[in-house]
């Protein structure tokens, strides 16, 4: 029998977490890691939204969660162009309306509110939409998601629905939320960037043993040789005085040290009147026990 992995995990129906359903046209390109690439930057994009929100339009806001779909159908959105392809910011108006009503000091009535969500869009509204979504999506595109992505400008000619993924920023502090939309183009250059990151991390892996072997090789040592020992007294030394000759008597081998660690025996050899180590062998390196 196949053995039991410890990594399946079995959910009740209606409580397993968001899974993106992946399209047979799809399958070999993982859509499923995209969210994580958003996420792992969530705390950072909330900082710099709360920021801009709050010197822009006097308004606390901020990012409460992140939704993911792919292929979506989205209409009246504002769309911009980029070296890339095509993106878009869809804000929602309950989200619109409030921030207008904050920054005309208005009273901001939720009854109000729902009104107005059913009248005409008016020319003060576009303006604002224009200029927040333009602002947004420099936020997001330069917030480091984004590596190869640049020249962003408004695209109002182009005539986009069909969007190959959807990102949804819930805020709190304010009904509403936003939506990044992205095309195919930049879909494939978020997962080249991902291919890039994990080919990056698996070269640093293999490098990662090699260089810190090769650090260690270069490490500088002193081997020093002892090439003569002199038995003396105290005496001997006191009555030793400039000129005296101490006899020695050359080892065949002379012992080789790192430190205070005795390593090799060398024979000592000498060519053009210089003096060289030679018919190195390695000392026993085991420890004597009493």
């Amino acid at each position: 029998m196949r053995a039991k992995s410890s990594k399946v995990k079995i959910y009740p129906a209606g409580e397993h977490p968001d899974m993106i359903r992946q399209e047979v046209n799809k399958l070999g390109r993982p859509y499923h890691r995209i969210p994580k690439l958003f996420r792992d930057m969530q705390d950072y994009l909330d900082g710099i939204l709360g920021i801009y929100f709050l010197k822009k339009y006097r308004v606390n806001i901020t990012l409460e969660s992140l939704n993911f779909e792919p292929d979506v159908w989205k209409k009246n959105t504002q769309i911009f162009s980029s070296n890339t392809g095509n993106l878009a910011i869809e804000i929602d108006r309950t989200l619109l309306l409030s921030v207008l009503h904050d920054y005309y000091g208005l009273k901001n009535d939720p009854e109000e509110l729902q009104v107005r969500k059913t009248l005409p869009v008016t020319r003060t509204e576009d303006r604002l939409k224009n200029k927040l979504a333009h602002e947004l999506m420099l936020l997001i595109t330069e917030s480091g998601i984004f590596n190869t992505i640049a020249d962003i400008r408004p695209d109002p000619s182009s005539l986009i629905t069909q969007w190959a993924y959807r990102i949804y920023f819930s805020l709190t502090g304010y009904p509403g939320g936003f939506s990044l939309l992205l095309d195919s183009a930049h879909i494939d250059s978020l997962l080249a960037q991902l291919r890039q990151q994990s080919d990056n991390r698996q070269n640093a892996q293999s490098v990662a043993p090699t260089a810190t072997m090769h650090s260690f090789k270069t490490l500088p040592v002193r081997l020093t040789g002892r090439v003569t020992t002199l038995p003396l007294t105290v005496a001997d030394l006191l009555t030793l005085s400039s000129g005296d000759i101490l006899p020695a008597t050359l080892a065949e081998r002379v012992p080789l040290y790192i430190g205070n660690k005795a390593l090799f025996q060398a024979t000592i050899a000498e060519e053009h009147g210089k003096l060289f180590f030679t018919e190195l062998t390695e000392l026993s390196t085991e420890n004597d026990h009493d």
